[in-house]
């Protein structure tokens, strides 16, 4: 049992001693985008309950969104299909 632990620790260790650099690199941009994320996190905290409310209807459709992405991934490409809210092209 004890060896079994001290296995698991040493996975954990190796695993660590992978991700350090990576989250090394991540750091300035956390800290970058610290201030924005406080900016945001009101407005989070008051959409929480829709997105609560909206999750089951997600779980449902995510299955025909699936289906649905090859034929957007070959839309999003063509700046006709971007619009604004009022219908007038973005560009």
């Amino acid at each position: 049992m004890i060896t079994d632990i001290a296995l698991a620790l040493a996975d954990i260790a190796l695993v660590l001693a992978d991700i350090t650099p990576a989250l090394a690199d991540i750091t300035p941009a956390l800290t970058d985008i610290t201030p924005a994320l406080a900016d945001i996190t009101p407005a989070l905290v008051d959409i929480a309950p829709a997105l609560v409310d909206i999750a089951p209807a997600l779980v449902d459709v995510a299955p025909a969104l699936t289906d649905v992405a090859p034929a957007l991934v070959e839309i999003v490409p063509a700046p006709d299909f971007f619009f604004t809210v009022s219908g007038k092209p973005l560009s």
